[in-house]
């Protein structure tokens, strides 16, 4: 069985980051889930609610970063 089967084979329906084993083959499946984890940023989410942060704080760092692109291109322009 190539990659590509054991891929098609492992993928559970109805739940995208869940990863089935196929053939016994632990590790394949394992970097498949990891992968399935980064690409749907599970992991960064869950990292950045580790520590809260005020929507107030977001929202001023959104426009003081809007304000230096904006300088940014007034000196460019």
């Amino acid at each position: 069985m190539n990659k590509k089967q054991k891929e098609h084979k492992s993928v559970v329906s109805g739940n995208g980051n869940a990863v089935s084993i196929v053939d016994k083959d632990l590790n394949f499946a394992l970097r498949l889930f990891k992968r399935k984890l980064k690409e749907s940023k599970t992991l960064d989410n869950f990292k950045q609610k580790k520590e809260f942060i005020k929507s107030s704080v977001t929202r001023r760092n959104q426009i003081n970063k809007a304000k230096y692109i904006q300088k940014i291109r007034d000196l460019n322009s």
